[in-house]
């Protein structure tokens, strides 16, 4: 809220001040507070909600202010004018966390917000000058976004406050929305109007420099190269790209003139658990300071990165340490704070999806995202915990299809997700458009698009389409969606019971271009119907520890210029969406939800969350492990040695359902694109046929090798094991013992079963680092995806000798 009543100012200025010539010291209450009387007991001030307060009052409430850790209150000061250097106060400046506030609960809260309040300076000789509001308000606005840490500002003034609303919007302030806010620490109830500026906006309004890239510092920047250069040698080490060589004081490896000297330690599995602080570089003999992409670039003929592979990697590694930096400022929930969560499953949830450090845990460069702007990725990133609006388009049906689960029309799957107005709006557009281009309004499809998409892709690259109306663009829905750590795969905040959206990103993140198929479209929601009927069949499956978020329906659109130029083109895959089940409808009061990723984090502590949850469940290390097995691995191997149903499980296809931290269910997802038939022996349904691959009778046990036990319990036993909650001895013993237990229950699975040799001295280790050092852009073929992987000898098994 702000008041704008007269200025007290020097006599001698006759102009307004400018934003620099502004400074800020804390207010003192014992000190300030009859100042303070005087600015708040005006009419003009009436917005503050103070009239009629004494001095003692005004004095007892800011007391209690300044001792709230999440609000903090200044006064903005200029020069007297004279020739002292005093500075005489003429605004306060309030400022908080607006998750710890009134506007808890009622808006979108993203990561890097700040509520503001500002008040100017009460009646003195009637002398008011033009521009000087404007100018303390920017004075304000550059003072917050002096913290790096601070994303964007948010404001509630009074609905009613019109004047204070076109100053906002000088200043670069959006209007949001209107909301009710009830009375509270002196202020009337009111209805606010809701607005936000980010650092984009506040620049762009007072032609400062950009501040989108604030969260990059050395100091943040020396801690990025830290962390990444330890896992790049932690990983290509395990890939046995690096062999490094042992010494007293540690471990070296070389290449030229560049030496890298640390401490580590090694675990099962060859996983390299090293030290970020004991790193030490030296070049020609000197000391210098680590550099993750220093480090790729002398060791790239080692690496194998071609000429033609090596500058994208490097701008991935770029990307994957600003990322950091930004992680270092916004990401400082502790483990035991997100394992115990606030009690709203749904609030928490995101919030732990937005907490993540860590990428995908075997891939070096994994936060690549290459064509996001610095403004896209503060935006767009899901570690920024965002909310934003998606796009929505209108696609003519000569080139756009849609396809659905049994009984869901579009229109009825459009009317829950939008609702009848918002419908309704979206069709009187595509009906003034059809009055242009000569097409019926009734043969067009919506489908919702990532905003980014829209702007920097298809009003572009489909402008014919554009122009010729088999697109309409119908601008923003009303609902807000978080990115997920997937980055294309939006969360409904605004009504999470509507389903998760999947859409089109044309962004190389992580070896693919993260488009969308329209081919695939097609057959997703029938691939998941047979799936669903495969669950409810096997008693396996649906006894409650196992489910799928089902995409319930899909709608790709076919460009006939894209079509025409080639068949396995990323042009193909700009424009599809699907729906997918939201697991916020799928849970019991009382049940926390989690991305499986989460098991991996590590706060900026180094405490693991999944330890965190084991000692807040109250069970021992090893009971926990065993329900957590029995929900993630088992159904998995069942449905590998029943099926030969193979899933794709990392962390983030994978959400956990939790109840006091334990975890009672697993929901699997991102079904039609990453699952697989092995082999010819299942039949399958003309539909589903797609899903069939050829993979040698060898290779079906890296489905558990690889995907399971390398790519996700390599990182979370060592991680247990670190922190003393249980040993790696005891986590594989536990595992094998629920292997052993399905094998006794399941007699008939037993011969597919032993097949695996899931017990077997050792297996094949599958290089995913080596994937995207060959190719970048495109690490598979991913119409034969065994034909395109690396190996590199084989690793000890940590489950030999447990079958007995």
């Amino acid at each position: 809220m702000m008041s704008t009543p007269a200025i007290v100012l020097p006599a001698a200025r006759r102009t307004a001040p400018e934003a620099t010539e502004f400074s800020f010291r804390r207010f003192d209450p014992a000190a300030d507070a009859e100042l303070l009387h005087g600015w708040v007991n005006t009419e003009r001030a009436g917005y503050w909600g103070m009239l009629g307060s004494t001095v003692q009052e005004v004095g007892s409430a800011y007391r209690e202010l300044n001792a709230d850790p999440h609000h903090h209150v200044l006064l903005g000061l200029l020069p007297a004018g004279d020739l002292s250097a005093a500075l005489e106060p003429v605004f306060l400046l309030e400022h908080y966390a607006p998750e710890h506030s009134v506007l808890a609960g009622r808006y979108a809260h993203r990561h890097g917000d700040a509520g503001m309040h500002l008040l100017l300076a009460g009646p003195g000789d009637g002398r008011s000058l033009p521009g000087f509001s404007a100018a303390a308000m920017e004075a304000a606005l550059a003072h917050l976004f002096a913290d790096p840490a601070v994303l964007r500002v948010v404001v509630e003034p009074d609905a009613a406050n019109t004047a204070v609303h076109s100053l906002n919007s000088r200043l670069g302030f959006r209007p949001a929305a209107r909301i009710q806010l009830p009375a509270g620490a002196g202020a009337p109830a009111k209805t606010a109007l809701l607005s936000h500026c980010t650092r984009a906006d506040f620049a762009a309004a007072t032609g400062r420099p950009s501040t989108a890239a604030a969260h990059l510092s050395p100091g943040r920047w020396e801690t990025a190269n830290r962390h990444l250069l330890a896992k790049a040698i932690a990983e290509f080490t395990h890939e046995r790209l690096l062999d490094p060589v042992p010494g007293d004081a540690g471990w070296t490896v070389s290449a030229g003139n560049h030496e890298y000297g640390f401490t580590a330690t090694v675990h099962g599995l060859e996983h390299w658990v090293i030290d970020p602080d004991s790193l030490h570089v030296s070049i020609d003999g000197e000391p210098s300071a680590p550099d993750a992409a220093g480090f790729v670039l002398a060791f790239s003929d080692t690496l194998g990165l071609s000429a033609t592979q090596l500058p994208v990697y490097l701008e991935e590694i770029g990307s994957t340490l600003a990322s950091h930096c930004y992680k270092q400022l916004h990401s400082t929930a502790s483990a035991a704070e997100l394992a115990a969560g606030t009690g709203d499953a749904v609030g928490d949830f995101q919030r732990t999806e937005a907490a993540m450090t860590e990428g995908h845990p075997c891939f070096v460069a994994n936060n690549g995202r290459l064509g996001l702007g610095a403004n896209d990725f503060l935006s767009y990133a899901p570690e920024t915990g965002g909310a934003l609006a998606l796009q929505w388009l209108a696609a003519h049906t000569s080139r756009a299809s849609y396809s659905s689960l049994p009984g869901l029309d579009a229109e009825s799957l459009l009317l829950s997700e939008l609702g009848a107005r918002q419908l309704a709006r979206f069709r009187a557009r595509i009906a003034e458009s059809c009055a242009g281009s000569g097409l019926d309004p009734a043969d067009f499809l919506l489908l919702p698009i990532h905003p980014w998409q829209w702007e920097h892709k298809l009003a572009i690259s489909f402008a014919a389409d554009v122009a010729s109306g088999h697109l309409v663009h119908l601008g923003a829905g009303d609902d807000l969606y978080q990115p997920q750590q997937s980055i294309r795969t939006f969360f409904n905040r605004s009504a999470p019971a509507r389903h998760y959206v999947k859409t089109a990103l044309s962004v190389l993140n992580m070896g693919f271009m993260r488009g969308l198929s329209a081919a695939y479209m097609e057959a997703t929601p029938a691939i998941n119907a047979w799936l669903t009927s495969l669950f409810e069949n096997d008693e396996e499956l649906r006894h409650g520890n196992v489910g799928l978020l089902r995409e319930i329906a899909a709608v790709g659109y076919s460009n006939p210029l894209f079509e025409a130029a080639g068949k396995d083109t990323p042009q193909r895959k700009m424009l599809a969406a699907l729906w997918r089940e939201s697991p916020a409808g799928l849970i019991e009061p009382g049940q926390q939800l989690a991305t499986m990723a989460s098991l991996l984090h590590l706060d900026s502590a180094g405490a693991s969350l999944a330890a965190a949850h084991i000692r807040r469940s109250g069970l021992e290390a090893t009971d926990w492990l065993a329900r957590y097995f029995d929900a993630y691995l088992i159904p998995l191997v069942h449905c590998l040695c029943r099926y030969d149903l193979a899933f794709m499980p990392h962390g983030e296809n994978v959400i956990l359902v939790l109840q006091d931290s334990v975890p009672v269910r697993v929901l699997h997802k991102d079904l039609a694109e990453e699952i697989a038939i092995l082999g010819d022996r299942q039949p399958l349904p003309p539909e589903v046929e797609r899903i069939r691959a050829a993979v040698p009778e060898s290779e079906r046990r890296l489905v558990v090798f690889t995907d399971i036990v390398d790519c996700f319990l390599r990182f979370l036993a060592p991680a247990l094991a670190r922190e003393g909650v249980c040993s790696e001895d005891a986590f594989w013993a536990t595992a094998a013992q629920r292997l052993l237990a399905y094998r006794e229950r399941h007699p008939e699975t037993a011969e597919a079963f032993d097949a695996l040799e899931l017990f077997a001295e050792s297996f094949e280790l599958s290089c995913l680092n080596r994937l995207q050092l060959r190719n970048n852009a495109q690490m598979l073929d991913l119409t034969d995806q065994s034909g395109g992987l690396i190996y590199a000898g084989t690793l000890a098994n940590p489950l030999a000798g447990r079958g007995a």
